[in-house]
């Protein structure tokens, strides 16, 4: 597994986790909402962020960040933390669609308002 895979990961189980000091940084960027159920955010969002936060996506393209995002099992990951990623808001292209991590409560996933 490579680093930015690592990373990666690692961020969106954070995340999963409710990682208060994430949440609270996630809160503070206009790109994101978060809500009591769940993160909404779209890719190139998601991106721009990461680039400015972690340092070993700085240097990665959206294409390469796009191609990262797909070939990780980061939905099987969260997913053992009890929480899901959903598309919300379908436009037909992953750039413009609206995706959310929702956490669960027990085996009752919640739907995103």
């Amino acid at each position: 597994m490579t680093a930015e895979q690592q990373a990666l990961l690692a961020f969106f189980e954070q995340v999963a986790c409710k990682d208060q000091t994430l949440l609270d940084l996630l809160s503070r960027q206009s790109r994101f909402r978060v809500e009591p159920d769940c993160w909404r955010f779209t890719l190139p969002d998601l991106h721009f962020f990461l680039q400015h936060h972690e340092s070993v996506f700085s240097s990665l393209n959206y294409r390469q960040f796009r191609q990262l995002i797909f070939s990780s099992p980061i939905n099987r990951s969260v997913k053992s933390l009890g929480a899901e990623i959903i598309i919300t808001d379908n436009h037909a292209k992953v750039d413009r669609s609206g995706y959310a991590l929702v956490w669960s409560i027990g085996n009752q996933r919640l739907d995103p308002v």
